[in-house]
C-alpha cells in the first residue's frame, strides 16, 4: 500500500467516525433545545463536526485525485519501461537480421552457384561414361528422396457377408438375413421375387499407411529466393543474383532571372 493509499484509508474513517458524530449529534437535538446553555454547547459541538466533516470530506477527495494521479503516473512509467525495452530488443534484432541475415543468406546463394555448377559439372561427365557409371550431382543426392513404403500397422482375420454369385462384399450387412453361421439371404426388395443367396467368407484384414508419393528435387538454383538483409528487394531471385538498381544521373535546369546570359568564353575571360 503506498502512502497516498494509506492517508486515504486513514481520512476515509474519520469522515465515516465524523458523519457518525453529526448523526448522534442531530439525535441530541431535541434534547439540547431544552435550556440556552445546553443548546449552545450543542450548537458549538455540531459546528466543529460540520467543519470538520467538511475538511475531511475535501482531503478524502482529494486524496482521490492524487491516488488517480499516482495510478496513471505508474502506468505510464511502466509503459514507458516497456516501450524502452521493446525499443531495445527491436534494435538488437534489426542488427542480427542485417548481420546474421546477410551471412545466411550468402551460405545459401554460394550453395545453390555451387550446386548448379556440379550438376552441370556431372552432366558433362556422364556424356562420357557408360550408363552404369553416371554420377548423381549434389543437389540431387543432398534432397532427393525415394517414395515412402507402404507401411503395414496390424492385421486381423475377419469374416464378411458376400454375394454368392460373383463374390463381392455386401455393402450394408445389415441387410442380411442370417439362415447359419456360413449362409444368408437379403430379402427381396421392391419388384424383385427372388432372395439374394449371400455366403459369409474369411478374410485377412491388413491396416497400412499407403505408400507415398514420388516427388522429384528441383534445382535449389531454380527455386531459391532470398531478399537483401541490409536494404529493400531481392538478393538471389529463382537462379540469378539481383543487382540493386543503380541511382540515374540527371540534370537539373534551374533558371536565374538575375544574371544575363553571356557567352560562355566571356566567363572564362
Amino acid at each position: 500500500m503506498t502512502k497516498i493509499e494509506k492517508q486515504l484509508e486513514q481520512a476515509r474513517a474519520d469522515l465515516a467516525a465524523s458523519n457518525e458524530g453529526m448523526a448522534a449529534l442531530g439525535a441530541q437535538k431535541a434534547e439540547a433545545i431544552r435550556s440556552s446553555k445546553t443548546y449552545a454547547q450543542w450548537r458549538l459541538s455540531y459546528e466543529e463536526f460540520s467543519l470538520e466533516g467538511e475538511r475531511l470530506g475535501q482531503l478524502v477527495e482529494k486524496l482521490e485525485a492524487d491516488l488517480e494521479r499516482e495510478k496513471a503516473d505508474a502506468k505510464r512509467s511502466a509503459l514507458d519501461s516497456r516501450k524502452a525495452e521493446l525499443q531495445k530488443q527491436t534494435a538488437a534484432l534489426a542488427r542480427r537480421i542485417n548481420e546474421e541475415g546477410s551471412r545466411a543468406a550468402a551460405v545459401l546463394v554460394a550453395l545453390a552457384e555451387e550446386a548448379r555448377a556440379n550438376a552441370e559439372a556431372v552432366e558433362r561427365l556422364n556424356r562420357e561414361l557408360s550408363d552404369h557409371e553416371h554420377l548423381i550431382h549434389a543437389d540431387h543426392l543432398a534432397r532427393h528422396r525415394a517414395p515412402a513404403p507402404r507401411e503395414n500397422l496390424a492385421e486381423a482375420i475377419v469374416d464378411l457377408w458376400t454375394f454368392e454369385v460373383g463374390g463381392e462384399l455386401v455393402g450394408d450387412p445389415d441387410l442380411v438375413v442370417e439362415r447359419s453361421y456360413e449362409r444368408g439371404i437379403i430379402p427381396a426388395i421392391g419388384a424383385s421375387l427372388r432372395h439374394t443367396p449371400v455366403v459369409r467368407k474369411r478374410f485377412k484384414q491388413i491396416t497400412y499407411r499407403e505408400q507415398g508419393d514420388r516427388e522429384y528435387a528441383v534445382p535449389l538454383a531454380s527455386v531459391l529466393k532470398l531478399p537483401r538483409f541490409d536494404a529493400p528487394g531481392m538478393l538471389f531471385d529463382h537462379g540469378r543474383a539481383v543487382e540493386p538498381a543503380q541511382r540515374r544521373e540527371l540534370v537539373e535546369l534551374i533558371p536565374a532571372p538575375d544574371a544575363p546570359a553571356k557567352p560562355a568564353d566571356s566567363e572564362a575571360a
